[in-house]
């Protein structure tokens, strides 16, 4: 099996799947490393990326592979910089790093939770501040204020971070706790193993002892009748028992289509917030945080100028950062407002200063009257 022409072949089904930040930010950083018992290994050039693609692309990538070879795989995500070779960023020393080095505490994968999605690294802004005060009276009293939490909104403006950061400031306050972070994919793929292996008993352990579950991207439940059936006993199993639910939908509870009425009421039996898109202060601290955590030097400069550019949301705010970053590296150029102008495609604007006298002459041209008629003193209507 040749992987690197399998792999190469994914890459291309990926580019089309994922915008071209995305893509070259991330998925781009990746590599084949084996395949071996129905399990694909898949490298990634830092901890960070790793975490951030299996989290996100795991299915994307699962469904590509499988397509290519024609068979079911496994995916399992590890870090290996020498794999991905030189496309990796991770491992090319230049004056655009700090020699501080950057430490990602490892995925958790009993909870599912990502350890620097935490409230530390989450922006707070006119967008979110109410999410992000509503998640930390949850932390405060799991199961008693807020239940069910329900935060909707559009793509990549950190309902997933949100999510994260209420699970790991409960672990770090109550160790006891058991915590479950999943995506609705997860649940259903989970419900769908159990009863080809006759191990629902085992699922239903998993997913109702839980002391905290949150669910990710729960609108994709919708039109599936036994994963909906089993999430309604669930969340009634952890809802009586005074158990905290967080749920996450990119719109409101009730305007998801094919979901039963039974489990709309619940969903909107709580609080339920929305997250809009960030404003521009809210964008120019994300990149500053970002290029903090991956200890990037980018003049103060050009961050204001790609909040200014940007006005996406989050995820694509990160995928520029990081596409910048590798374009200025492989070129060996410094990040500076020219880089920055040529990198998004703008020209600089020469501005033409134009007379009082040019005003009047091309207004009198196009209305077709001479020019001292309209400094005269005359109000002859036209």
């Amino acid at each position: 099996m040749d992987l690197d022409k399998i792999w190469q072949n994914i890459q291309e089904e990926l580019k089309v799947s994922v915008s071209k930040t995305t893509y070259q930010g991330m998925l781009a950083q990746t590599a084949l490393i084996s395949i071996k018992n129905n399990v694909a290994t898949i490298g990634c050039s830092n901890a960070y990326l790793r975490n951030l693609i299996e989290n996100r692309y795991y299915s994307l990538i699962k469904e590509a592979l499988d397509h290519q070879t024609k068979k079911k795989y496994s995916l399992v995500f590890k870090v290996d910089s020498q794999a991905v070779g030189k496309k990796s960023f991770s491992n090319k020393i230049g004056p655009l790093f700090k020699k501080k080095r950057f430490i990602s505490r490892p995925y958790d994968s009993q909870s599912g939770l990502l350890p620097n999605y935490n409230f530390n690294t989450f922006i707070v802004g006119s967008a979110n501040n109410f999410a992000h005060a509503a998640a930390q009276a949850i932390v405060k009293s799991p199961g008693q204020t807020y239940n069910p939490f329900f935060i909707w909104g559009g793509v990549g403006v950190g309902k997933t971070h949100l999510v994260h950061a209420i699970g790991n400031a409960i672990a770090q306050q109550r160790p006891e706790s058991k915590i479950l972070y999943v995506s609705a994919e997860t649940f259903t793929n989970d419900l769908v193993a159990a009863l080809q292996n006759k191990k629902i008993t085992r699922f239903k352990n998993k997913y109702r002892r839980c002391d905290v579950l949150l669910v990710d991207d729960i609108q994709f439940i919708a039109g599936k009748e036994y994963s909906q059936e089993e999430f309604f006993h669930t969340f009634n199993a952890l809802y009586l028992s005074n158990r905290q639910i967080v749920l996450t939908s990119d719109r409101k509870p009730e305007e998801i289509p094919k979901v039963e009425d039974r489990l709309i009421s619940r969903f909107m039996g709580g609080l339920t917030v929305d997250i809009q898109s960030p404003d521009y202060e809210m964008r120019l601290a994300i990149l500053k945080q970002k290029a903090k955590e991956k200890n990037f030097v980018i003049p103060e400069e050009v961050l204001n100028f790609m909040a200014e550019t940007i006005k996406s949301n989050i995820r694509e705010l990160e995928g520029i950062l990081f596409q910048l970053i590798i374009k200025a590296q492989s070129g060996q150029e410094e990040i500076n407002i020219e880089f920055a102008r040529k990198f998004f495609g703008f020209k600089k604007k020469i501005v033409k200063k134009i007379s009082p006298y040019q005003v009047i002459s091309k207004t009198s041209k196009y209305f077709s009257f001479k020019s001292k008629e309209l400094c005269g003193k005359s109000r002859k209507d036209y």
